[in-house]
């Protein structure tokens, strides 16, 4: 039986939908310089190697290889071109507005500390910008990952029989399985998402 002062499940999902409708209406906290740097890096990253690609990639591409290094699939021109530009703007970049369904679908966070997150209009702004942050280091770090695939096609693509070095694939995918599992590692675990009573905005 409900305690007459325990909060039901449903008071509770209303109380989230109206922090959530309040935070909607407050203005959204400014990324910090450090992701913003990073996404900025790598979108020019990307560019730069893309306009090379387009300048330089002759009209048969390898786009596959074995674990040695051997082109075991090959595209056109056109079609290399593509891939490099559309995965980053149709799948990589949207991510960043992942961060803004922590204001439209409150229910649907999954972080540590989550009801202290969703229990004030002003937390949820200031989790918003944190998740913001956080993708803008994941976004960043992914198109990277496509940057070192530019620059590995641009290269084969100009050696005969289009083979590479087999370690670079290793050390690409490698690099990037680290480096974002220290990033999600430092969200789920670190201090970054800890509530903290003693910043009298989020009292």
């Amino acid at each position: 039986m409900v305690g007459a002062t325990e909060e039901t499940w449903q008071q509770r999902e209303e109380r989230r939908r109206q922090v959530a409708r309040e935070a909607r209406l407050t203005a959204r906290e400014p990324a910090g310089w450090g992701p913003r740097l990073v996404l900025a890096a790598a979108t020019l990253a990307w560019l730069a190697a893309l306009a090379w690609l387009a300048a330089t990639l002759p009209e048969r591409v390898p786009t596959h290889w074995s674990g040695g290094g051997t082109p075991d699939g090959w595209s056109s021109r056109a079609s290399a071109l593509g891939f490099v530009l559309l995965v980053p703007v149709l799948l990589i970049f949207p991510m960043l507005w992942l961060s803004r369904l922590a204001m439209i679908w409150p229910a649907g966070i999954n972080a540590p500390h989550k009801e202290w997150w969703l229990d004030r209009p002003r937390r949820l702004v200031r989790f918003e910008r944190l998740l913001r942050e956080d993708l803008m280091v994941i976004v960043g770090l992914t198109v990277l990952l496509v940057v070192g695939i530019e620059l590995v096609m641009g290269y084969a693509a100009h050696q005969p029989g289009g083979t590479v070095p087999g370690w670079w694939f290793l050390a690409l995918t490698g690099g990037y399985v680290v480096a974002l599992t220290l990033v999600t590692v430092r969200m789920m675990t670190g201090s970054r998402y800890r509530p903290d009573d003693d910043d009298p905005e989020l009292a």
